[in-house]
């Protein structure tokens, strides 16, 4: 059937059904054949992801192909549509010959980056199994980050044709979409489960004719080419916002599509054939009067009183001339975590249109249930966490402090190759709302580059067997004493130490080593390269006093460090917090996390494992290493000495203690991201600047004001009581110099004896426009109520 058919009922002018340049919609699926006649003349961008490879005859070129054809297939090229006119975003991230497997990290790249380059729609033909629904942490984090900037996220329900979840669609706050025969019966094949029944509907998804690479067309059986129906009609429901002069509203209309879904006539509703149908048929004409209603004043006596609860045939399109295989579902896992709750854009749905309920007055949207958070929980752009780090006497970095390079003009984009027709280059929104950004332009028709910010641990690696081996043949056997003897052993190029000793001798070997930014140990999540040119530096600074006692020292100092040659300061960075890494927690040169600065170059690499993580060039402004222990303990002090001067007793030294590790703990755990976004990378930098967070630690652990009675020999006095970190958000800022992107990060202490009193809240104001963010303004204190 052609996927058109869908529109059958929706009583609009034909050229109100073709969409507008104003929509955006991104497609996370296989490499895309953009040179197939159906998309000529679609305004298509290619976004930049870990998938490379140009399309071929692969399962997942067809299938990105055809999942693309159906939304934005041009009218009279063969393959019409159901949005031919919006704009298209195309994630590539299934591979043709990796399984069609994705690894959930890599979806919530993809995800982020369609959010910052302007999408309203993503959409998802693809999906893991996961007994809970649940997903790791940073694919639902993305997933936040879409409802925190009205983004919809369309995703295919899996064909195991059992009662079972797949992730991302399992997840309360995306559109979960099953597959029917072309009579509107839910095929055997599809998925149902409780969780779908209240976030998602069926569509047509049988024989649905699409592109083939290579100019052909095909016809498809699965939910993942239902997906794309849905996708498109939402679509044009946004679109038919627009042109009712209101704003773009995504999430209202995928509360739209839920709500209007069509019932079926099936008994007992709780029947395994029954709950095939998850929420109902999609009723692309009962939505779009929906959401043509919505906000006009007549809207209360709209038609619909009653819901209209008889199954939708999606139509019976001729097939495809030729007799065409049926190819079964090659969708791919994914997965997600626990999202917030919907707005009461349902609700207010139902009221206009009068359609089965979903939620009570007053309560959330039952088609998208609330998740439970905990205090401080909430995450991405609307309530983010991170902490302070370690410039000045909180920092520690190994050997003296790290010089900044020069700056440097490199930084060409790299495309992927040759651009098809129709297709503009990549480029990036900073995390701005789509409303803010042009899809895929970033407001400009100049790419932009996309910035990192992030945290971790330093890594390394060496892709081949044979690059391993080279660095074991290079390298000196080392000898160890024991006893009266040395005892030389196997050079072990796993050994930091001893690689580390390596490089100081042979700095020219840094870039023949992978260097990785690692999320966990063992896991890798970019590649680092250094930024070129290259600034060169010596091991130390070496100052010798003529006149002075150390004249001898200083000289033989001078020789030990000349006879190690000059190195990238980035790479010399990187050799000594490796060397950090790798010693005790109690050495005050000791190295807990180091933050990398930089941006996307465009380029992959993959590492010893098979994975492939995407290359960052690192930009040596920024680089910065500090030992989190000594940090506690610097806050630690600088609690214990205001507390002094106040002429106060000592606080507790292990409850300061607790409650900054308390801090930290959620930064580098709880809210661990990619550092990506605008507002990951602002959090990231909060964690990164010592001398501003950590005075803000110690303000909001003395609580000011916050007091209770105690007793000494001498009589009475006030002693202070430690406030307890609440939560830690990040929101754009309103306040921002022109042509920067500024994100306000708000730390907010409570008083855990008394909460009905206010909240002291700290705001700063960061501008992450550039390699390295800047914080604006002086921190600025008020009370939340």
């Amino acid at each position: 059937m052609e996927a058109r058919s869908v529109l059958r009922g929706v009583e609009a002018p034909q050229e109100e059904l073709l969409g507008s340049p104003e929509v955006c919609v991104a497609i996370l699926d296989g490499p895309v054949d953009l040179s197939h006649p159906c998309f000529e003349g679609a305004d298509l961008t290619r976004i930049d992801t870990l998938v490379t490879q140009a399309p071929g005859p692969g399962p997942m070129s067809l299938h990105g192909t055809l999942v693309t054809s159906l939304v934005f297939g041009q009218p009279g090229k063969g393959i019409t549509g159901i949005a031919p006119h919006c704009r298209g975003l195309l994630l590539p991230v299934f591979r043709d010959g990796d399984e069609a497997r994705v690894p959930q990290m890599d979806l919530a790249r993809a995800i982020e980056r369609a959010v910052q380059e302007g999408a309203q729609i993503i959409n998802i033909s693809g999906g893991e199994r996961a007994p809970d629904g649940q997903a790791d942490e940073l694919l639902g984090r993305a997933l936040r980050l879409c409802e925190d900037h009205g983004v919809l996220v369309i995703a295919a329900a899996g064909n195991d044709g059992c009662d079972c979840l797949q992730v991302p669609a399992a997840v309360p706050s995306v559109l979960a979409v099953g597959a029917t025969g072309t009579d509107g019966t839910p095929l055997q094949i599809t998925n149902w489960g409780a969780a779908y029944a209240t976030h998602g509907v069926v569509a047509p998804g049988e024989s649905i004719e699409g592109a083939a690479p290579g100019g052909g067309r095909t016809a498809v059986t699965g939910s993942s080419f239902a997906a794309p129906l849905v996708t498109g009609v939402a679509a044009l429901l946004v679109d038919a916002q627009l042109r009712a002069g209101r704003r773009a509203d995504p999430k209202t209309v995928g509360d739209a599509i839920l709500t209007s879904a069509s019932e079926a006539l099936c008994q007992p509703a709780d029947a395994p054939a029954c709950r095939r149908y998850l929420g109902g048929n999609l009723n692309a004409a009962r939505a779009y009067d929906l959401i043509s209603a919505i906000g006009d004043t007549a809207m209360t006596n709209l038609d619909a009183a009653t819901p209209d609860t008889s199954p939708v045939p999606p139509g019976t399109a001729e097939t495809a001339g030729s007799t065409a295989d049926t190819a079964g579902e090659v969708g791919a896992p994914v997965s997600l975590g626990e999202t917030k709750s919907a707005g009461d854009g349902a609700a207010a749905l139902d009221a206009a249109s009068g359609a089965r309920p979903r939620a009570a007055a007053g309560q959330p949207a039952a088609v998208r249930p609330p998740g439970e958070h905990a205090a401080g929980a909430r995450a991405a752009s609307g309530d983010d966490v991170l902490t302070a780090c370690p410039a000045g006497a909180a920092a520690s970095t190994p050997g003296p402090p790290i010089a900044p390079a020069a700056e440097t003009s490199a930084g060409t984009w790299h495309g992927q190759g040759a651009a098809s027709p129709g297709v503009r280059p990549s480029c990036g929104c900073g995390g701005s709302s789509p409303s803010e950004c042009q899809c895929g332009t970033n407001g400009s028709s100049a790419p932009q580059r996309q910035l990192i910010y992030a945290i971790g641990t330093l890594g390394y690696d060496y892709q081949t067997e044979a690059r391993r081996d080279s660095f074991t043949q290079q390298m000196k056997n080392p000898v160890y004493r024991q006893g009266d003897a040395d005892i030389e052993s196997p050079a072990n190029p796993h050994d930091g130490r001893q690689l580390a000793d390596y490089l100081a001798e042979n700095p020219w070997a840094s870039d023949k080593v992978v260097w990785t930014l690692n999320l966990e140990e063992g896991t890798p999540v970019y590649a680092l390269v250094a930024e070129t040119p290259v600034a060169m530096d010596w091991n130390e600074r070496i100052e010798i006093d003529v006149d002075g006692e150390n004249l001898t020292r200083d000289l033989r100092d001078l020789l030990k460090n000349l006879a190690h040659p000059p190195v990238s300061v980035i790479y010399r960075q990187f050799r000594d917090i490796l060397r950090g890494q790798l010693l005790s927690e109690n050495d005050r040169n000791y190295v807990s996390r180091v933050s990398i600065p930089g941006f996307l170059t465009g380029r992959t690499t993959r590492l010893f494992t098979g994975q492939v993580v995407p290359e960052v060039e690192v930009k040596s402004r920024g680089v910065c290493a500090w030992n989190e222990a000594l940090l506690v303990e610097s806050i630690l002090e600088a609690v214990s000495t205001a507390a002094n001067t106040a002429q106060e007793s000592a606080l507790p030294d292990d409850e300061v203690r607790d409650q900054v590790k308390a801090f930290l703990y959620k930064v580098y755990y709880q809210f661990r991201n990619l550092g990506q976004s605008s507002a990951d990378r602002a959090l990231n930098f909060a964690g990164t600047n010592g001398f501003l967070f950590g005075s803000t630690i110690k303000q909001g652990l003395l609580a000011p004001g916050v007091t209770h009675r105690a007793r000494r020999a001498d009589g009475t006095f006030e002693q202070p009581r430690l406030g307890a970190l609440d939560t830690i958000r990040v929101t754009k800022s309103p306040y921002c110099r022109p042509g920067s992107d500024c994100q306000d990060v708000q730390v907010s202490f409570f008083d855990p004896e008394n909460d009905t009193r206010a909240k002291y809240v700290y705001q700063f104001t960061i501008d992450v426009s550039d390699e390295l963010p800047v914080s604006l303004a002086p921190v600025h204190q008020f009370l939340d109520r």
